[in-house]
């Protein structure tokens, strides 16, 4: 019992001193927790806005107007007027001599190597050659085209470059254009006069021979078009897939080298039937497209260089005009003997048949183009069959005497572009006078063009009196009677 109630009075004093230990401690209310806090203030409506009047455009100052970045197109050549070109080069300018410059210190053990030098035929090795320990030459022989080789491992070598990334020596011949839209053509020569190889600037007006320096990409420039020494540039073709694509041209002339690409015209060997038979033919077409403009070209009776009028057709494909070209009757014989302006006509005629009946050109966009002494001829074929348009370029290989009479010019009751140029359009004045008289009293359809030829002393010098190729390769010509073409209705 006494056990009993000592448990009971230490719970009770335990609960006392826990409540008294409860009320001492002072702990701040519990609040509930604050979800959103919403400042609410009264916003007054919008007042309306009226805009401002809107200023009056200043007038714009003559000064301010520019022209526009692309230019409009060039207007047609007027078909009531002769249009003269003043392309006659200007004199150059006396530049003072440069001064004497000191002579540079002789250096002994420096030797100056030309680089038209070439190194000499590889000798054939001797039968008692001493061979090294693998059983092959010791000596090394580098032959005339740059090729290193040593035994039968070089060999194979030579061999699988000659049938893969060999290229004949025509593909180089073309049209190549810059990024500035700077012609410059490569010209096959090399069976005329010239020998070689030509290339022609259009902008520097320049005519050189190429002449093979090593291997058989690499050429040099000399400084005119006989001389190969100094050299003065030098022109290394480029290939890509199967062909030639383009060349690195490095000259004296500029401060940088150029890439000229080539243009790829499409050339393919055709045939036609002619009065004495069949007769071979080369059909030139611009790189793309269909429906173009065609003409045949007669370049005159003589036997030209094929080279030559490959040039002339290609420059014409560059410009958006298919050429259609054949070897004028006789020129193919062992002893050439070319027929006459009859002849010449007929085969003219034969040939616009079977051009106007291609499927990519049509009757009503083929002519004829007659190119110097071609002339005549042209002229007469344009009378036996029914073109479209005539070209007529003289050219100071032509004579006046050896074209058609009035009566012949007034029966040209169709489109003609009479494209006078040369060096010697003076003779010409006569004829300019009949055709504008036929154009202004006949109401003939004639463009009358006096362009002189504006070429370098150095291209005079080398083409000769009569000889004119170069001046149709590479001058504007082509551009000039395309535009023409293309303006017909």
């Amino acid at each position: 019992m006494q056990r009993a109630l000592s448990w009971t009075l230490s719970i009770l004093f335990h609960a006392v001193v826990a409540v008294a230990l409860l009320n001492s401690v002072s702990l701040p209310p519990l609040l509930p927790e604050e979800l959103m806090e919403v400042n609410l203030t009264e916003v007054p409506e919008p007042q309306p806005i009226i805009p401002m009047p809107a200023p009056a455009p200043a007038p714009e100052p003559q000064a301010a107007k520019e022209c526009p970045e692309v230019p409009p197109a060039a207007a047609p050549l007027p078909m009531d007027k002769t249009v003269v070109l003043d392309d006659a080069p200007q004199p150059p300018e006396t530049a003072p001599p440069p001064e004497a410059e000191p002579a540079p210190p002789a250096e002994p053990d420096v030797v100056e190597i030309s680089p038209s030098k070439t190194l000499p035929p590889e000798p054939e090795p001797a039968p008692e050659e001493e061979l090294a320990e693998d059983g092959l030459p010791k000596k090394i022989y580098v032959r005339k085209d740059g090729t290193v080789h040593r035994g039968a491992e070089a060999r194979f070598g030579r061999a699988m470059m000659g049938d893969y990334f060999s290229y004949s020596p025509q593909e180089f011949s073309g049209q190549f254009r810059t990024k500035d839209n700077r012609v410059i053509s490569i010209i096959d020569a090399r069976n005329t006069k010239y020998g070689r190889f030509l290339i022609y600037d259009s902008k520097n007006k320049t005519l050189r021979r190429l002449k093979q320096a090593f291997g058989k990409y690499v050429y040099t420039v000399g400084p005119s078009v006989y001389a190969d020494e100094p050299v003065t540039g030098s022109v290394t073709f480029l290939a890509k897939d199967d062909r030639i694509e383009r060349f690195i041209l490095v000259t004296d002339d500029d401060r940088i080298a150029h890439y000229p690409v080539k243009v790829h015209v499409r050339e393919e060997a055709v045939a036609f039937d002619g009065p004495a038979g069949r007769v071979e033919a080369m059909f030139s077409r611009p790189p793309y497209d269909e429906g173009h403009a065609g003409v045949v070209v007669v370049h005159g009776p003589e036997c030209a260089d094929p080279g030559m009028v490959q040039a002339f057709t290609r420059t014409l494909s560059m410009h958006g005009l298919a050429a259609l070209t054949f070897v004028p009757r006789g020129c193919g014989a062992e002893t050439p003997a070319p027929a006459g302006t009859g002849e010449l006509a007929e085969d003219t005629a034969s040939a616009f048949d079977f051009l106007a009946a291609h499927p990519s050109i049509g009757a009503d966009k083929a002519g004829i183009w007659g190119s110097g002494r071609g002339v005549p001829a042209a002229i007469r074929a344009a009378g036996l069959t029914s073109p479209r348009f005539l070209v007529c370029m003289l050219t100071d290989g032509l004579a006046p005497t050896d074209m058609p009479n009035r009566t012949v010019l007034a029966g040209l009751d169709l489109p003609v572009l009479w494209l006078i140029t040369g060096r010697e359009t003076a003779k010409w004045r006569p004829l300019i006078t009949v055709l504008e008289a036929l154009r202004d009293k006949q109401q003939r359809p004639f463009t009358i063009v006096v362009a002189p030829a504006k070429t370098s002393r150095e291209v005079l010098e080398a083409e000769g009196a009569r000889s004119s190729w170069v001046e149709q390769v590479a001058d504007d010509h082509a551009s000039l009677a395309v535009s023409w073409i293309n303006g017909l209705k």
